[in-house]
């Protein structure tokens, strides 16, 4: 179980890979955005390849952000987009996070399930640890997607200073999303024992 549970939160992180490959790549011409693209997408497809099998919302999201922007820019010739790509890519990501709330199917219970005993699937507390992890990562690109938008309208606004606050924020999701299951079955346990005579 240890290995199981090991492999799908993994699979979760590699999740982002593409999204920082694609920050990293991306420069100011047209070139390095579509070569930025397409690593993105080779990235999603080679490392996400078992969740796009499994019909991960996250990846499925990458996958088809990255890839329709690619083929936007170097096969149709949209470069008009160029510029608001990083809004673009927020924006899908957060939609996608906050979309998967509303329909009952936080896009990290997908991964969770992997990790637990099927009987925790229905548990109130184990859909409620989801919600709050998803949220946390919708909250995540919510706050990319404001930085990403200041950067293009707002005069002056540090673009440097916005790219490190933009890793820092995903940095931050991680770290969360490796502590906070492990804190909830600690504070879970810790109950349990208090209750036991």
């Amino acid at each position: 179980m240890r290995a199981g549970v090991l492999h799908e939160k993994i699979g979760l992180l590699l999740g982002f890979v593409p999204l920082i490959v694609y920050g990293l790549l991306a420069g100011k011409t047209v070139q390095s955005v579509i070569f930025a693209l397409g690593a993105a997408t080779a990235v999603t497809l080679i490392a996400g390849y078992s969740d796009l099998r499994k019909g991960m919302i996250l990846t499925w999201a990458t996958f088809v952000l990255f890839g329709g922007g690619f083929v936007a820019v170097a096969i149709v010739g949209v470069t008009e987009i160029i510029p608001w790509m990083g809004v673009v890519v927020y924006a899908v990501l957060a939609a996608v996070t906050f979309g998967s709330m509303a329909v009952g199917l936080p896009f990290t219970l997908q991964y969770a399930r992997a990790m637990v005993d099927r009987s925790l699937w229905e548990k109130p507390g184990f859909i409620r640890v989801n919600q709050i992890m998803t949220g946390v990562w919708g909250a995540a690109f919510a706050i990319n997607l404001l930085l990403s938008y200041f950067v293009l309208t707002v005069p002056g606004f540090p673009g440097g200073m916005a790219t490190l606050l933009t890793y820092g924020v995903l940095a931050a999701g991680i770290v969360f999303t490796l502590w906070y299951p492990g804190h909830v079955r600690r504070r879970y346990s810790s109950r349990e024992g208090q209750e036991t005579p």
